[in-house]
């Protein structure tokens, strides 16, 4: 296991964002859409760059899954976090959900 810090928000924050959105592959996902949430990201994942990934690929699953082809806040809201978010205190569990929640 390796330990890391939170990764800040801002210029980086935001360039990582878009990378990610920019490899994804639904069909009716909007460019812009993610890195237009980088704040409600951050504080999501607590900048933690693994919950981040965690988040956007269950996200991107349901998509696909429930054929909306894209993510959006409220789709982001429904994916539950993972334990370095939820111990760090700053994510939020689906309501519900147990502790730890993955």
């Amino acid at each position: 296991m390796v330990r890391t810090s939170a990764f800040p928000r801002g210029e980086y924050w935001t360039g990582l964002i878009s990378a990610l959105e920019d490899s994804l592959r639904l069909h009716r996902h909007q460019t812009g859409a993610l890195t237009g949430l980088e704040e409600y990201l951050h504080r999501r994942t607590g900048g933690m760059i693994g919950s981040l990934l965690r988040l956007i690929r269950g996200a991107a699953i349901q998509a696909i899954l429930d054929g909306t082809e894209k993510i959006t806040r409220t789709a982001l809201d429904s994916i539950g976090i993972d334990i370095a978010s939820e111990t760090a205190g700053t994510g939020r569990r689906r309501p519900g959900a147990p502790r730890g929640d993955t």
